[in-house]
C-alpha cells in the first residue's frame, strides 16, 4: 500500500508542463532572396519545471531558429531538426529538459503580409530551387 501511495505521488511530481508561446516574431535569412524575412509562430512546449523558466525558453527558440534559413525552416524536415536542436540547446545551456515541441501556426511574412506554406512552395519552384517539390505543388493545386 505505502509503495503504491509512493508511486502515486511521484507520478504526480513528475508531471510535465505546458507553456503556450503565441505570436513569437522574428527575422530569419532567406538564402535565395539574401534579405531576412519575418517569420510569425506560435509554439507549444511541453516539459518539466518550464513554466518558472518561460524566458529561458524563448531565449532558447530565438538562438535555434536564428540558425536555420527560412526556406529550410519551411520544411517537415527543417521543423523537425528545430524541434530537436530546441530540445538538446535548452538542456545544454540552461539545463532546461523539454520534452515536446508542438508547432502550432508558422507563417513567413513578407512586405507585411503573412503568406502561407503553399505560397513559399510556388515562389521556391518559380525560382527553380526545389524542382522535387513540383508534384507537391500540383497535388495541393
Amino acid at each position: 500500500m505505502k509503495k503504491a501511495i509512493l508511486f502515486f505521488v511521484c507520478l504526480l511530481t513528475l508531471q510535465a508542463q505546458t507553456i503556450k508561446i503565441d505570436h513569437f516574431s522574428t527575422n530569419i535569412f532567406s538564402s535565395i532572396s539574401k534579405e531576412l524575412k519575418r517569420v510569425d509562430l506560435s509554439l507549444l512546449v511541453e516539459g518539466r519545471y518550464i513554466e518558472d523558466e518561460k524566458y529561458k525558453v524563448i531565449d532558447t527558440i530565438n538562438v535555434v531558429i536564428g540558425s536555420f534559413y527560412v526556406e529550410s525552416l519551411a520544411t517537415s524536415k527543417g521543423k523537425e531538426n528545430f524541434k530537436k536542436l530546441l530540445k538538446e540547446y535548452s538542456a545544454k545551456k540552461y539545463g532546461i529538459d523539454i520534452d515536446e515541441v508542438y508547432i502550432l501556426n508558422f507563417q513567413v511574412v513578407e512586405n507585411g503580409a503573412s503568406f502561407s506554406i503553399d505560397d513559399l512552395i510556388k515562389r521556391l519552384k518559380q525560382e527553380g530551387c526545389c524542382k522535387r517539390l513540383a508534384p507537391l505543388v500540383k497535388a495541393r493545386e
